[in-house]
Parts: C-alpha cells; structure tokens; sequence
C-alpha cells in the first residue's frame, strides 16, 4: 500500500510538491524554530481563556463544540517570520504554483492569517474542504492554487485531537455539505461521497512534533475530531494562494511594526499596516456568530 502520509526535510521542494500533487497534504518536519512557537503558544492559551469567557457570554461557540476560531496576535512582538513568511514553506508554494522564473511579481499571496484551537471536551466535526471547486462536474479537475499552512505551536497526537485528512480527495470533484464550509456548486456533496472514498483510501491522522508544518490542498476533505487531553491543542493556519492578476484580494491586517517580519520574501505579504491594536481574538468569533444569527432569521 502506497505510503500516503509523506514526511519531508525543509529543503525537500521537489518531493513535497508531489505529495501535495498525489496526496493533498505534506508534512515538512522540523521547518519552524521552537523559540517563538512557544511564545505564541503561551500567549495563545492565555487568550484561548478569554475566547471562552466570551463564548459563554453569547450563548456558547457558534461553531462546533470546542472547535474555536482563535488566530495568533498581529502585533509585532508575535509576528515572526520563521513563522508567517518561513522560507522553506514559501519555497513549497512557489515550486507548487510555477512561480519560480516568472516575469513581474508573481509571488503567491498570504490570503488568510488566523488558526483555530481544539478544546478538551470537543466534537467531531463534519467532513468539509476549505475552499471550493472551480471546475465543472466532467472536467478535469485543477491543479492546487492555494494551499493552508497549518502550524501547530506544541505537539499534536491522537490524544489531543490530531486533524483528520482524506487522502487524494482533492482531486474528487464535490461541493461541501450544507453549512459545512466554502463555497457552493453542482455537483456531489462531501458526505454522498464518503463511504465509498473510505473504501478506496482510508483517512489518516498525522502526529507531529514543535517545528513541523502541514501544508495541505484547500479542497483536500478534513476535519477536526475530539480533544481527549487536558489541555487546548492550538493550530495556527495560513493560506498562501496562486496570484491571479485579475482576482480581487482583501488585504490583511497587521499592526505597524510587523512590516519587519512580513516584507521581502518569496510570499507576498498582501498586508495592509495600521495602528494597533486590532482585535484578532473577539472578532472573527463575532462575526461567525453575526453570520449564524442572520441565517436563523431568514
């Protein structure tokens, strides 16, 4: 049986392009230095606290149980390039997207700069993809041209909750099922699909050690499954995207002074710098919260 979780050295471009082809997903081990991993995840369990506290006070999370949308600080003592702008990841993304030798500035784009956190008493989410199918039911289906970044700032394991990945389904030409995730269109849904999919290649769980990435396809079929530990499992997430010159982009935000740590490198920041501070934590959970109740009254 073909080994469909494939490890990596940072430096491994060209394997880890042909895993993410075959399989959807690639892990670079050892690819982020420990030092500011553990500053972010001291920092992310002290607002992990906080994001619950203000779950509570809205009637509980308005995604599902124990599952928070909970992103990194965007100021600039906690943006760091090992982390954000990480050459090997870059090189990957560049190598994958045919940007290497192009004409102009054909960087790939950072198009998302958030993560979420597995709490202990979680549940299993539905299986869902994070971007959509831009091709027709009959077409062949195309080639990666965006990628999320997962960095996990301690271990993950089976016991806190390690991600569940579809091997090769990003290549299955589906939609997502209702409320699930991105993007809408003709075709099967995730979960018509599943049963069969499982018989042809089973879902597969990677644990990884402080410093590894998984880098993975955002239509490969996932999703998160119960945190039995005692303690938060934090996943920090990028999106790093192929540039298409007349796609339109949202810029991201950062406060002033992270310039220094996003600026200059084979990625293209896509930032837009502001005077601090934002509100990275409260935020985005409102949002989804806004979105849910809007729903309802339709």
């Amino acid at each position: 049986m073909t080994e469909t979780i494939v490890r990596v050295a940072p430096g491994d471009t060209t394997r880890a392009v042909e895993a993410i082809h075959e399989h959807g997903f690639v892990i670079l081990e050892r690819t982020v230095p420990r030092a500011p991993l553990a500053l972010l995840r001291r920092r992310m369990d002290e607002d992990t606290e906080e994001l619950l506290r203000y779950c509570d006070s809205i009637g509980g999370n308005p995604r599902a149980l124990g599952h928070l949308q909970q992103g990194p600080p965007v100021s600039p003592d906690l943006v760091f390039a090992d982390v954000a702008m990480n050459r090997a990841v870059n090189d990957v993304c560049r190598a994958l997207y045919g940007a290497e030798g192009a004409e102009g500035d054909s960087r790939p784009l950072l198009t998302f700069y958030n993560g979420n956190t597995n709490c202990p008493g979680s549940v299993v989410q539905h299986l869902h993809m994070d971007g959509k199918h831009y091709t027709e039911v009959g077409e062949t289906v195309a080639p990666t041209a965006s990628v999320v970044v997962n960095i996990p700032p301690g271990p993950t394991s089976l016991g806190n909750g390690a991600i569940e990945l579809w091997p090769g389904s990003h290549r299955i030409h589906c939609v997502n099922d209702a409320g699930t995730g991105a993007g809408e269109a003709a075709g099967s849904t995730i979960a018509a699909l599943a049963t069969e999919r499982r018989r042809v290649v089973a879902p597969v769980r990677p644990e990884t050690e402080v410093g590894d990435v998984l880098i993975r396809d955002v239509r490969l079929w996932h999703r998160g499954v119960p945190n039995d530990s005692d303690r938060p499992r934090h996943m920090i997430a990028l999106i790093v995207s192929k540039r298409f010159p007349s796609a339109p982009v949202q810029r991201l935000r950062f406060e002033h002074g992270c310039e220094a740590a996003l600026e200059g490198h084979g990625v293209d920041a896509n930032a837009e710098y502001v005077q601090g501070p934002i509100d990275y934590l409260i935020a985005p959970t409102r949002r989804i919260q806004e979105r849910r109740l809007a729903s309802e009254r339709r």
